[in-house]
This record gives structure tokens, sequence and C-alpha cells, in this order.
């Protein structure tokens, strides 16, 4: 090879080291222990098929009713990801609204993750104490979103509205809407739910998508473990009571489905 062309091969070697330089440095790969974002996604469901929300699709139940849902409603707070039995990461001020009739919702996304292997998730049904006697709120909890009482009783943890023949009411309705966060007068209907990954582990490290798909069986807050007849209880919207034995029940609708990696 002459010196003209080992010069232009030397140039163009150049040229190219320099390109390739300057890409990386404007787009760096994330580091391994870089955090990163979990989506915690929940697909409603009625048994084997995806609920509808808009009243058009009838379900029986375990008493065997049939009955159709018009609103599903839930309040999922204080969100946390462990590595066996090791808490690792809490979410801070995590209080997401979950509607049925906004899917969106249904994708609840985790920030700042910590890098590393994680095995169950936790999280609670209502909205704990302190934010129930903060006066007006923002966000998930703006009262705004219909989904709050009073400032004495506070938020609806949980909402289910719908229809059944099996309802004693005149228009055959159904209502649970679901709260209370006093201990003291046997009102505290906030629940712990506690998913584990399935002997699964979850990897963050920043350079890839990682997700948590869990479902949310409405058929379960009608048998687990207590049965709900609607024929018996079609009507209940203050805290206390059966409220207690309905949020016994809505604890178990969320299982696991998989995880993305």
């Amino acid at each position: 090879m002459n010196k003209s062309k080992l010069l232009l091969a030397f140039m163009a070697l150049i040229v190219v080291c320099f390109v390739s330089c300057e890409t990386d440095e404007k787009t760096p790969a994330p580091a391994p222990g870089t955090p990163g974002t979990v989506k915690l996604g929940m697909s409603n469901v009625a048994g084997n098929v995806n609920l509808d929300g808009t009243g058009a699709t009838s379900y029986i139940n375990s008493s065997g009713e049939s009955f159709t849902v018009s609103a599903f409603k839930f309040y999922v707070s204080n969100v946390r990801l462990y590595n066996g039995g090791t808490l690792v990461y809490t979410m801070p001020e995590s209080y997401f609204l979950v509607d049925e009739a906004a899917q969106a919702s249904t994708q609840l996304h985790l920030l700042d993750v910590p890098a590393g292997s994680y095995t169950s998730v936790r999280f609670n049904i209502g909205v704990d104490s302190a934010r129930n006697v903060s006066g007006a709120q923002t966000g998930a909890l703006d009262p705004a979103n219909n989904m709050f009482w009073t400032w004495s009783t506070g938020y609806i943890f949980f909402k289910i509205e719908g229809k059944s023949p099996a309802s004693p009411q005149a228009d055959s309705s159904f209502i649970y809407h679901i709260g209370g966060f006093q201990n003291g007068n046997n009102t505290n209907a906030i629940r712990e739910v506690n998913i584990n990954l399935g002997g699964e582990s979850l990897v963050v490290n920043g350079t890839r998508n990682a997700e948590i798909h869990l479902l949310v069986d409405v058929l379960k807050l009608f048998s687990t473990p207590s049965n709900i007849s609607i024929a018996n209880l079609s009507l209940h919207t203050t805290p206390g009571g059966n409220a207690l034995t309905i949020a016994n029940n809505y604890v178990n609708m969320f299982e696991y489905a998989h995880i993305h990696n």
C-alpha cells in the first residue's frame, strides 16, 4: 500500500473514532447500578375474562347471582419492594387511584427504584390516617375524584357500583363504598396486600424496563374469605360493620400474574 492510501486510511480511522466518542459522550449507557422505574400494572378481571366496567356484561358471583359493574375504583398507597424479607424500597408519597374507567390509572410507576433484585411487592388498599385528616389535597387525593366522604370519615378506599336482579333495591342496584381509618372504634378498613413474585426475581438496573403484572379479580370480592350475597347486602356506604367484611375480601382480589425484566 502506498503512502497516500495509508494516509487516507489513517484519516478515516480518526473520523470514525471521533464520531464514536462524540456519540458515547452524548448518550452514555446507564451504569449497572443505576436506579430504574418499575411499572406495577393491574388488570381488573372477573375470573378469566377482563372486567367490563361499562355495565354491559353480566357475571355470576359465588352466591349464583348475576351482576354487572358500572364503577370500580380503589386506592393503592405505601408501595414497597422487598428482597426476601428485607425492605429495600418505599416509594415516597405513593397514593394512586386505580379506576377501571381510566385505563392509564391501572399502570402505577414506581420511580428511582434502587438497582437490585426484588422478590415481593407490598402495598395498602386505602389511605393512611394522617392523610385522611390533612385537609384539602391534590392529585389522586383530590376530593373532586368522588372518593371522599367528609373530614371526619375521610376517604372511600374502595368503590364498586352495579346492577343485579338479586338486589332488593328498587332500581336493582348494588353499591359498596368502603372506607374507615380509625382503630379505636373498629372502623379501620385499610388492608395490606403482600404479593410474592412466584419465586422469580424482578431485576432493576436502569438499563431495562421492569414490570410487575397483577390481576385484580372482582369475583373474589364476593367469596374470599367470606361469602357476600347481593340479596343480603346490596348497599353499604359507611365505615364499620359490613365494611370490614368487604375489606377482608378485597385484600384477596390481588394475585400475581408475571413479571417483565
